[in-house]
């Protein structure tokens, strides 16, 4: 028994020894492929992580990409006509707001429409994105940039839209910068984890986490530039850190943008290396601990129960009990055996009822529509029940390579996350599916379930849903639902916010609950019977709100049927229209009627007479109505008194012809009466004396008296007009006849006006092509010194040769000219031509001063050349001295406003003034020396008296004298005589100009003449 004992002894120990050292090996070797193990799992979880990542940035590119073309479709984009931007962008940036802006920019790259509002007009015709979208007549993405309508820093998406294959305009979106990092930052990634977004050219546009460095930077400031560009790679810093990089596009359409990746690994490193030395410890701890435990046992007698217990195992793997005798067994042994009888009674249930749960499981299976898969934890498929996979060796074959990444990744992290639902979409046989993927972990033995299910329904059921939901509650539009008889069942928010009634206010009554009373019975019967015969209706009515409050709405009612065709719901939609209908109201009355004095304005005016002239007889009278000097009211009184004075005239002529002729005011102190009663010149000046005569009494505007007298204008149809614009011109020439013989009364259109009128357009155009053919000359006429009679002074004088009429008086074309600002042409031609004469001159060492006449048109009109006339005169080695200006009293009259500023400058500069036709006018004393004059004209008609009339005479010595007392020299004109020259000098008159000295030559005469002059 003691060699027995020695030698199961030491064959124990030989034993132990040959298995430690191969034990060992197994075991290093085990965590070394369990080191490999997790650091690829690590890997994986990066991988993972990363393509969750780039799936997560091509859904936003694609989302984006969907919208652009969704509204690129949208006839209401192209009803723009480049007139704004429509109301769908406004509705669109609402729904999306991880974008920033929304524009349209025609196809040169003008944007005419941005949401956000732009410092000046931009284009976008250098932007990649917009020539990419150009080229390709597709969706494309821009690169970084800082965008010029929300002034940040952007990557903006264009979509070309089309209207009949022809390019119409480009759509724009804009998404911040900084929106794409923040969507980033909800990511749940490993801590120390990097993700940077790029664009084509390698410029950050996101990153994670967020840092203070600026969007934009190139990706190599952050990452390694010896890398691989789609390989994964593990780098240990400077630090000695290890890190993951790799790169993912995101193959999103016309797109480069790229994913760059850094996941932090040392963590995993130390845990490793730390598992391998605790289990490296713990293994020879344990060979230690068998080794003594053996000897201890050997010294016990184990042949014979390890028989029994060796008998008993082989029955109970036979499914059998076999009860072991304890007798001569150890204590330990003894234990051992009962706790094994007891282990093989459970186990024989155990399988029992294993055999049993395994039929009902395998018989559940079979029943449900899922697919499942049992995986290990490399992915490898160990059992495989429904349609889609079964006979499938592996997951490559029956999941998208994405999906297989996916799945590998959920197992990789099963200790972790025992489950994982994902689900994700399918292109099969032209149609596009939608699976929903689980996977759950088996307890304990590393494994795990994957149950594939198709919902592509399931989806489509819900996505109409929500959007039918989102559509009811977010509707500008109000929406009722009723039963076939009018009971209502549900209403959207809107309808609450147009009627006041709450939803629960309204459930289960009638829509009668809104009816306002303004239609009567025959209205609703004629509505319901349009909707039982074609179940539709749809107009305008009225209603009344929970307040009281009447409002106009537009309904639409439609009817929904069940399956056997009887109406089982009825649908109304409406808006309220109250605010248009009164805005369409207010505008039509404002186009039409004049908002001071409530009468028909011009526009009114001309849709009557139209109306009148398309009668097949049109005999009427038109009488045109301007208040007599209405403009000094305004002045002395003010403009307030001056509306009071429009509408109480108003009112006054409104009872006077409120029953026999129509008034309108087309403007001003304009009035227009047409009086269809009246067919001939008698009783139309019969109408225009009754209206004189009513004018004539005062009026009183608050504390003011005021008086008026009017000038009316009268022309009948169709004698003086044989249209709108004909009669009312007629009637305005007329008008202007009353004026001309001395107001407060009327005139009739006649043959002579017209005439007059047709002279003076084919004045105007003569007038016209005599600027163009240089028909108009400039006549000099000599000013010689009263004393001397040496010529120191001329006048320069516009003539008109007309090639048929001859020469035309300058008091035919000038208040032409000034009417119509041709003036300002002439007055040019006569400064340009009295620089050549006094170039001229002082070649010939004649220096003399010109006078040229200047309107007053030409100092109060909004552009003019005066102030400019210095420059000129400096170019040719001229000084203003050289000139005097002719002007009016009536602009000396003009004491404030832009043409005495002008003058006032034009004195400055150094020009002479000169005022011509003194004495005719209102002219101040006080203004002539306050205006800094050198020159005072005597009219001629005040010259022509002086030898026969001593009145005359003595007007011009008062003349001379005061003037000279101001400091001003005297110019008579017109002096024809000798005995008017020496009357004159002797009255001290300064310098004289008249047909005496010589007539007005031309430019060529007039050199000769200063050269052959000697007096």
């Amino acid at each position: 028994m003691t060699i027995l004992y020695s030698s199961i002894k030491q064959r124990f120990f030989r034993l132990m020894l040959v298995l430690s050292i191969p034990g060992f090996l197994a075991v290093f070797a085990l965590l070394v492929a369990q080191r490999s193990d997790i650091l690829h799992s690590k890997e994986q979880d990066a991988l993972f992580f990363a393509n969750q990542i780039a799936t997560l940035q091509r859904v936003d590119i694609t989302d984006a990409q969907y919208l652009l073309q969704s509204l690129a479709k949208n006839p209401a984009l192209l009803d723009t006509q480049q007139q704004g931007c429509p109301q769908l962008l406004e509705h669109a940036l609402l729904i999306n707001q991880e974008f920033a802006n929304f524009g349209l920019a025609t196809p040169d790259g003008h944007v005419f429409c941005s949401l956000q509002p732009l410092k000046a007009p931009i284009s976008i015709a250098d932007r990649a994105y917009f020539l990419q979208a150009i080229t390709t007549g597709a969706f494309s993405i821009g690169e970084y940039q800082q965008d010029r309508s929300v002034y940040t820093e952007t990557l903006n998406f264009a979509q070309p839209v089309y209207q009949n294959n022809q390019l119409k305009m480009i759509i724009f979106a804009v998404r911040r910068l900084t929106n794409w990092s923040e969507s980033l930052s909800h990511l749940p990634l490993p801590i120390g984890t990097r993700v940077m977004v790029a664009d084509n050219y390698a410029q950050i546009v996101a990153e994670y986490p967020y840092s203070n460095k600026p969007l934009g930077r190139s990706v190599s400031d952050d990452w390694p530039t010896d890398l691989k560009l789609h390989a994964i790679q593990t780098i240990e810093d400077e630090n000695g850190f290890h890190h993951v990089y790799f790169r993912l596009p995101l193959q999103a359409p016309q797109s480069e943008l790229n994913i760059y990746f850094d996941f932090p690994f040392e963590d995993v490193l130390h845990e490793v290396n730390t598992q391998f030395l605790l289990v490296t410890v713990l293994f020879l701890l344990t060979i230690l601990m068998l080794s003594w435990f053996g000897r201890i046992q050997l010294n016990r007698s184990l042949l014979i129960p390890l028989n029994n217990f060796s008998n008993a195992i082989g029955a109970l793997a036979n499914g059998k009990a076999q009860k072991l005798e304890q007798k001569d067994m150890p204590a330990e042994l003894g234990k051992l055996a009962v706790h094994f009888d007891q282990m093989a009674a459970v186990r024989l249930d155990a399988e029992t009822i294993a055999y049993n749960k395994h039929a009902e499981l395998n018989t559940l299976i079979q029943a449900l529509p899922d697919n499942y898969l049992r995986l290990s934890k490399s992915a490898q498929i160990l059992d495989s029940h429904g349609e889609r996979v079964s006979n499938k060796k592996t997951i490559q074959e029956v999941f998208p390579n994405h999906i297989n990444i996916r799945i590998k990744a959920a197992l990789a992290m099963l200790p972790n996350q025992p489950s994982t639902y994902f689900e994700y979409v399918h292109k099969e046989n032209g149609y596009q599916k939608v699976f929903e993927i689980r996977i759950k972990r088996i307890e304990h033995n590393g494994e795990a379930i994957l149950i594939m299910r198709d919902i592509s329904q399931k989806k489509q059921q819900e996505e109409a849903l929500n959007l039918a939901a989102m559509t009811y509650n977010n509707s500008s539009e109000c929406m009722v639902i009723t039963d076939a008889q009018g009971y209502i069942l549900d209403t959207n928010p809107a309808f609450t916010q147009v009627t006041g009634y709450e939803q629960h206010e309204v459930i289960g009554k009638t829509t009668s609950l809104l009816s306002s009373g303004r239609h009567d019975a025959s209205f609703y019967e004629q509505l319901w019977q349009s909707l039982v015969t074609t179940g539709k209706w749809q107009g305008e009515i009225i209603n009344k709100r929970k307040n009281g409050e009447l409002y106009t709405e537009w309904l639409t009612i439609d009817t929904v049927y069940d399956e056997h065709d009887e109406p089982y719901r009825r649908v109304g939609i409406f808006a309220d229209i109250t605010d248009k209908k009164q805005k369409d109201e207010q505008l039509w009355r404002q186009s039409h009627f004049d908002e001071l004095t409530d009468l028909p304005n011009r526009t009114s005016l001309k849709k009557q007479l139209n109306t009148l002239f398309g009668l097949p007889e049109h005999n009427f009278a038109v009488l045109l109505l301007d208040i007599d000097h209405f403009k000094d009211i305004n002045d002395t009184l003010g403009h307030y008194y001056g509306d009071l004075l429009l509408q109480d005239i108003a009112k006054r002529l409104k009872k006077l012809t409120e029953s026999s002729a129509r008034l309108t005011r087309i403007g001003g102190d304009e009035f227009v009466l047409i009086y269809d009663r009246c067919a001939d010149q008698h009783c139309a000046s019969e109408f225009a004396e009754n209206i004189l005569e009513a004018l004539k009494a005062p009026f009183k505007l608050d504390n003011e008296t005021c008086y008026i007298a009017a000038s009316i204008g009268i022309a009948l149809a169709p004698k003086d007009g044989e249209n709108t614009e004909q009669l009312l011109k007629a009637a305005d020439q007329a008008m202007y006849k009353a004026k001309q013989i001395g107001r407060n009364g009327f005139a009739l259109f006649s043959a002579e006006l017209r005439e007059q009128a047709e002279q003076r357009i084919l004045l105007l155009k003569d007038m016209r092509q005599a600027l163009t053919q240089n028909q108009f000359e400039m006549h000099f006429q000599p000013i010689v010194s009263m004393h001397t009679q040496q010529i120191t002074k001329a006048e320069a004088l516009i003539r008109w040769q007309h090639p048929d009429k001859g020469m035309i008086s300058p008091a035919e074309f000038i208040p032409l000219a000034e009417e119509t600002q041709l003036i300002h042409q002439l007055g040019e031609f006569a400064f340009d031509q009295a620089v050549q004469v006094l170039q001229l001159t002082r070649t010939l060492n004649k220096y003399i001063q010109l006078s040229i006449n200047v309107s007053p048109i030409q100092f109060s009109a909004k552009h003019t050349t005066l102030l400019a006339w210095q420059q000129q005169l400096a170019k040719h080695q001229l000084t203003p001295d050289m000139l005097v200006l002719e002007i009016t009293e009536g602009l000396m009259m003009q004491g404030e406003g832009r043409s005495q500023k002008r003058l006032t400058k034009l004195i400055q500069q150094g020009f002479a003034i000169a005022l011509d036709d003194f004495g005719t006018g209102y002219s101040s004393l006080a203004y002539l020396k306050q205006m800094d004059t050198e020159f005072i004209k005597i009219d001629k008609r005040f010259v022509d008296g002086i030898e026969h009339n001593q009145d005359d005479l003595v007007l011009c010595e008062t003349m001379i004298l005061m003037a000279h007392q101001l400091g001003l020299k005297v110019i008579a004109e017109g002096i024809e005589t000798e005995t008017q020259h020496e009357l004159l000098k002797q009255a001290g008159c300064d310098f004289g100009q008249g047909y005496f000295y010589s007539k007005p030559l031309p430019k060529s005469a007039f050199i000769d003449f200063l050269t052959t002059h000697r007096h």
